[in-house]
């Protein structure tokens, strides 16, 4: 940002011509709201996240000018000597210069005016520092509400599709323990159906043994008792 400065001459001390610098009001609009680049492009919803990275505005430093020390040199030429005539007295050289005291004069006025023109750039630049500074503040931020909400939405997204497989596998586990529910329930069946063939058989068997030993006891008493009726005397 380049300074416009404006000169105005007033006469000084001696008759010599001071030239004043006239500074004109530092513009800061350049750092309206609004007037800053992007810092960068925010993550897209749903993508992985990335921490945007941004850079502060550059300072826009004003410049100062120095003004050079301006004098009148008239340039007169001694006049002309007529013969006969009186010897006259050249010029005097140092007319046209500025006096020392105009020079300080003229001195003092510049470095009153570069003392303006640095109190006045550092203003400028420390309005862009605090300009500048509240705006990487405002940027982080929203760079962090949509970081925070993207970092939400990935966490609901992943807490549903948790979800999803939490069910899937609990149906899976539920499905599994019901077809070995009933399996255990066959195999029960068919055991408890097999002991009772087993069982019914045995009680059979049994029966069957029962009445074949009292059928040959039977016929082993019966087989006694004829015997003894045989070994009886005749007529006894």
């Amino acid at each position: 940002m380049a300074y416009a400065s404006s000169f105005a001459s007033a006469p000084a001390a001696g008759g010599n011509v001071i030239s004043t610098f006239v500074h004109p009001p530092v513009s800061t609009s350049a750092f309206a709201a609004g007037s800053y680049p992007a810092a960068g492009s925010y993550p897209t919803p749903g993508g992985p996240i990335q921490l945007p990275g941004f850079a502060p505005p550059a300072f826009d430093a004003p410049q100062l000018h120095a003004q050079s020390f301006q004098h009148q040199y008239g340039g007169a030429t001694a006049p002309a000597h007529h013969y006969g005539a009186a010897p006259t007295m050249p010029p005097s050289s140092s007319a046209a210069l500025p006096t020392p005291e105009a020079v300080q004069s003229q001195k003092e006025g510049y470095i009153n005016l570069l003392d303006e023109q640095l109190k006045q750039g550092q203003a400028t630049l420390d309005q862009q520092r605090q300009q500048q500074t509240e705006y990487l503040y405002q940027q982080a931020q929203q760079q962090k509400q949509q970081v925070e909400m993207q970092i939400k939405q990935q966490v609901q997204q992943q807490e549903m599709t948790l979800l999803q497989n939490y069910n899937q596998q609990l149906m899976a586990v539920q499905q599994a323990a019901s077809q070995q529910k009933v399996a255990l329930e066959q195999q029960a069946m068919q055991l408890t159906m097999e002991y009772q063939q087993k069982k019914s058989q045995e009680e059979m068997m049994h029966k069957q043994a029962t009445l074949q030993r009292e059928h040959v006891e039977a016929q082993m008493k019966f087989a006694q008792e004829m015997q003894k009726l045989q070994q009886l005397p005749l007529g006894a």
